[in-house]
């Protein structure tokens, strides 16, 4: 969704002055129930998607999550793994019969990623308990270790590798999960300080590889060590061909989110902490810290994220907005306002609701972002189900004007490149918006008056095309130097868009 034309209106770096305006967040509309729940055996109680979606060339959308059982008790030996269901429109999935993973000895399951060596998930405990499982190898392809565990599920599929074999790459947080033993004293009754010390040896950042999402080499390679929690994720940065890697980070005042790049999924940055969300500010490291998450995107000419906040008083783990302009710092847009919001009381995501590791897919005017909601359990343990919201395009904030004087925002000066100009404008009231160009000295150019233009915003699409009463565009000031002068009044003012 990178489009340098596309100017969003969730800053102030573009904005030269305003009036009578103020920034909103515009929360997402939802489905009240789930559209992807535990309902096979080998999901237990909890569909949860610490996973990702992605849009096949085809237009079938594929969801990659967790089907994690959370009877975990020694002598409950069912347990789940990694699944795969697929859609048309986003709102009604089916879980395919992938025939790659065996459960109580049938492979007739969506299961896509086992680590116990025979795929059965009978053995696959007992192996876990034991500390077996898939070879963990070191950058030279030594063994270090083993592997049974995976957290901070990402997939994505890599067009830019030439070979086809390596379309689909897994990058995850892996473990031994002996490691957690000392926690976890029923599950693994018999593990030693030792084994324990040997277990956090591999932990790690591990990548694995394949044709088509389903079969994998399971020869998982280990990218980074961990230095802080078992959180990650990875996303594309068009703009710039490169990947983000959004891991936990700590520091005084709690867990906070950091980023890596790498131009090949292999090798990568130091992480830098994202410094800005963690200031002491109210609450911050006692009502509340950052979870880890910001799930990094392209959206227009600037990079926008969905910042997770994980409760530590009170309930509802939900995700602020946050925006990037390359070679600045990432911002909250409105501090202390949740963009993903909790649901109302008794609903399945009442408690926690975080994204899955994928930017918003587009869905005609819409963006639908999925995500992982909780309900109220009991203890620690939380019933999950995969959940859909959606706005329109571009909408994520904007400059709202009330009832009184109409609002005025006039852009930082630009030069046009492109003969036409549309707007993404919401009726609230009146509903009336209306756009002039000025010149550098502030007067405006003829036939490029406010009087001349009043936008119709009743048409029903997202973006309204700009034109003036004698101007069909901007053709004849294409490579001025300009300043565009908004005049909003009764309505909401998301973005403008150049384009020919």
């Amino acid at each position: 969704m990178h489009d340098p034309d596309l100017h969003l209106f969730v800053d102030d770096a573009e904005i030269q002055h305003y009036v009578n305006l103020l920034r909103v967040v515009n929360k997402p509309s939802r489905l009240p129930h789930p559209i992807l729940r535990a309902d096979r055996p080998w999901e237990g109680d909890r569909a949860q998607a610490w996973g990702s979606v992605i849009r096949e060339p085809s237009g079938r959308l594929r969801m990659w999550y967790f089907a994690m059982n959370t009877k975990r008790k020694r002598g409950e030996l069912d347990r789940g793994g990694y699944a795969l269901a697929e859609s048309i429109d986003g709102r009604h999935w089916t879980k395919p019969d992938l025939g790659v993973v065996r459960y109580r000895g049938s492979a007739a399951n969506n299961l896509w990623y086992t680590f116990a060596p025979d795929g059965d998930n009978l053995v696959e405990f007992e192996l876990a308990r034991r500390g077996e499982g898939l070879p963990a190898t070191d950058e030279n392809g030594d063994v270090i270790g083993v592997l049974n565990n995976m957290d901070g599920l990402t997939v994505v599929r890599d067009d830019d590798d030439p070979d086809p074999e390596r379309r689909y790459k897994l990058i995850a947080n892996m473990q031994d999960h002996r490691m957690w033993a000392p926690h976890y004293t029923a599950e693994y009754p018999d593990v030693t300080p030792a084994q324990v010390e040997q277990a956090r040896a591999v932990w790690g950042q591990y990548l694995d590889t394949s044709p088509d999402g389903v079969h994998w080499t399971r020869r998982p390679r280990r990218l980074l060590p961990v230095h802080h929690g078992d959180y990650m994720m990875v996303t594309r940065d068009e703009r710039n061909r490169r990947w983000w890697l959004n891991e936990r980070s700590v520091n005084l005042f709690g867990r906070n989110a950091a980023l890596r790049t790498s131009a090949d999924l292999v090798h990568w940055s130091d992480p830098a902490e994202m410094a800005v969300f963690s200031g002491p500010d109210a609450g911050f490291g006692k009502a509340y810290e950052w979870h880890g998450g910001i799930t990094p995107f392209n959206y227009g000419n600037l990079n926008l994220g969905f910042l997770e906040r994980w409760c530590n008083a009170g309930y509802g783990d939900g995700c602020e907005l946050v925006s990037n302009r390359d070679g600045g710092p990432w911002q909250r847009v409105s501090p202390g306002t949740l963009f993903l919001d909790t649901g109302p009381a008794g609903s399945f995501d009442r408690v926690l609701v975080y994204p899955t590791h994928n930017a918003p897919i587009v869905a005609g005017e819409r963006l639908y972002l999925f995500y992982t909601g909780a309900g109220a359990g009991t203890g620690t343990a939380m019933p999950m189900a995969m959940g859909l919201t959606w706005i329109t395009l571009d909408r994520f904030a904007g400059m709202a004007h009330s009832r009184r004087d109409p609002g005025e925002l006039i852009t930082r000066p630009l030069t046009i490149e492109r003969d036409r100009l549309e707007v993404n404008a919401e009726r609230l009231f009146t509903g009336v918006v209306q756009v002039g160009v000025r010149h550098p000295n502030g007067d405006f150019i003829d036939g490029y008056r406010l009087e001349d233009c009043r936008l119709d915003l009743a048409a029903g699409s997202a973006r309204t095309p700009v034109r003036w009463k004698d101007k069909a565009d901007l053709r004849e000031l294409r490579g001025r130097a300009v300043w565009l002068h908004f005049r909003v009044d009764g309505a909401a003012l998301y973005a403008y868009r150049l384009y020919d």
